[in-house]
């Protein structure tokens, strides 16, 4: 058995889960062992929830079953870049197996975070869900509104296009087959993950896109406002349909 092993106090209680999953599911891992002894040094206000409400359910989305224990298995990078460097040795990418139907709707997703210079212009956004011409589903951050991450996954495998800046959740789009347009990929230098020095370090320059994308998925270094976002969304709208590998 390929074991994936993410032991939680060197490994973030975060959506880099879902892009770990990703890495090691290409790689062959059918289980996941969780070495659960501490966690990880971050600016999370509570590890133990988002232990409950992200990493633990995400390795049901994959298809994927777990143990609690001592380290056993291979350790799998979390980082983006290493999902990449599978897709090119492989010639394709493990996808969450969650069937995409989309139906009249978008979701928008905000984002509050603990960096204020990576949160949604949420003014921006709010516009533009009056003039999308359809319905809007507005997804508050987790900390004003929690959902639950298979809830979350079924509302973005069931919308036309999700919407977001780039923040921890759009992982699930990344690494599905869900629809997304995500605005200000790139952050300002005060952004720490997402600021461009930080960006270039992991291959994320202005135009980049997921070598697995497809037609509906694009991530945009434009500022999220409203009509840099019907722009966006528009020229989407225009560009012939190609299957991802």
């Amino acid at each position: 058995m390929n074991t994936l092993l993410y032991d939680l106090s060197n490994r973030p209680a975060s959506f880099d889960f879902v892009t770990c999953l990703a890495t090691a599911k290409t790689c062959g891992a059918t289980h996941v062992r969780f070495v659960r002894k501490g966690w990880k040094l971050k600016n999370y206000s509570n590890p133990e929830e988002r232990f409950r409400s992200i990493v633990e359910p995400a390795v049901g989305l994959w298809g994927m079953d777990y143990s609690v224990g001592e380290r056993d298995g291979l350790e799998y990078s979390h980082f983006l870049p290493a999902a990449v460097e599978a897709y090119k040795k492989f010639g394709r990418i493990e996808k969450i197996p969650y069937a995409v139907e989309p139906k009249d709707y978008v979701t928008i997703t905000l984002r509050k975070s603990r960096n204020p210079e990576r949160d949604s212009k949420d003014d921006e956004w709010l516009k533009f869900a009056k003039r999308v011409g359809c319905k809007a589903i507005i997804i508050r951050d987790y900390e004003e509104r929690p959902l639950d991450l298979v809830d979350r996954m079924k509302l973005y495998a069931g919308a036309k296009m999700n919407f977001m800046v780039i923040n921890g959740p759009i992982t699930l789009c990344i690494h599905s087959d869900a629809p997304y347009l995500c605005m200000r990929t790139i952050g300002c230098e005060k952004s720490q993950s997402t600021s461009p020095k930080f960006m270039a370090k992991i291959g994320i320059t202005p135009g980049f896109q997921f070598p697995w994308s497809n037609a509906n998925q694009r991530l945009s270094y434009l500022d999220d406002a409203c009509e840099n976002i019907e722009r966006e969304y528009e020229q989407m709208l225009q560009q012939p349909q190609r299957i991802a590998a």
